[in-house]
């Protein structure tokens, strides 16, 4: 059995309670700012959460696919945290945009119910 540190259990707790608020289809209260997370702490934990996925993905403990959407929607908080490079395609095409694009309709759509 895997041992979870308390501090793990209890953001996991918080991430519950924002699920079943956004599944109820309501905004939970705000907190108050705690000034404690900069800009590159959360692009810090957001690499981290991509490698935890492609280790996960590589052990075989994560189907590909889900690991696909789950990366998607990490890189739509990592471009707007620091917009991602590239995505020009050798013809001029801007593929990632389009892409980023996309995937932000799938998520306001979600956010509609």
């Amino acid at each position: 059995m895997t041992s979870f540190a308390p501090v793990d259990q209890r953001l996991y707790g918080a991430a519950q309670q924002l699920i079943l608020a956004h599944l109820a289809g309501t905004e939970p209260q705000q907190g108050n700012p705690r000034d404690i997370v900069q800009e590159q702490d959360a692009v810090d934990a957001l690499l981290l959460s991509l490698v935890a996925i492609q280790e996960q993905v590589q052990a075989g403990g994560l189907p590909p696919d889900i690991a696909f959407r789950m990366v998607a929607l990490l890189m739509v908080v990592r471009d707007y945290l620091r917009p991602i490079p590239g995505g020009i395609t050798e013809d001029g095409t801007d593929l990632l945009t389009a892409d980023i694009a996309e995937l932000v309709e799938v998520v306001r759509l979600s956010r509609r119910g």
